[in-house]
């Protein structure tokens, strides 16, 4: 499937889900939904993979966790057409649990092209430390919980894509906006760093 005609997607958490974790990947033009997220339960690496659909008989890319434990986690991307490896996702642990949340995005070398970088800096301060005061933090969670977090792409020091976190009583989405990509950077990049972002906060 040819993801770059897609410039904006929304990935739509399902709820009620036993075990693991089931994303839907819709463009919100036509509702039409053209790529369906899992995470597979039990699993001591994480194992995500997007496939076209529900069906899951074409699977697009798959994302695995480098290590078991690994404070700030490192997730190789692969084609799963090829298996060839084609991008690395590598949280900053220290910035990303004290700052706000940060991913480099590197290549098969290992050189940092680019980076995901949470973009809502007060709320991130807010929901890292103000919600770990006794009594009062906790009403600070709730209070946060339906607030939009924001992050960025970039690549080669160009913003690609942009990523919008909305939770409400009935859903929990991402929206990826590519519209101000000039350089037909490749969509999976994004793609990838959304769904992982989307199973992280599933995970939660």
């Amino acid at each position: 499937m040819d993801y770059s005609q897609h410039k904006i997607l929304e990935f739509r958490r399902k709820f009620l889900v036993l075990v693991g974790a089931q994303i839907n990947v819709a463009d919100p033009q036509d509702d039409k939904t053209i790529g369906f997220i899992r995470m597979k339960a039990w699993k001591l690496k994480e194992d995500v993979r997007l496939y076209t659909d529900e069906s899951q008989s074409k699977e697009v890319f798959r994302i695995h966790a480098r290590n078991v434990i690994d404070f700030g986690g490192t997730y190789d991307v692969f084609d799963s057409n090829t298996n060839q490896q084609l991008f690395t996702l590598r949280r900053k642990g220290l910035k990303s649990s004290f700052v706000r949340d940060h991913w480099d995005i590197l290549d098969n070398n290992g050189n940092a092209i680019g980076d995901v970088q949470e973009t809502s800096k007060g709320l991130a301060f807010v929901r890292r430390w103000l919600e770990i005061i006794p009594v009062v933090g906790p009403f600070i969670d709730l209070a946060l919980a339906f607030a939009p977090q924001t992050y960025s792409i970039t690549i080669n020091g160009k913003q690609v894509a942009g990523i919008t976190h909305r939770k409400n009583p009935f859903i929990v989405k991402m929206s990826l906006d590519r519209s101000m990509d000039q350089d037909n950077t490749d969509p999976r990049i994004s793609m990838a760093a959304t769904s992982l972002l989307s199973i992280i906060d599933a995970s939660k």
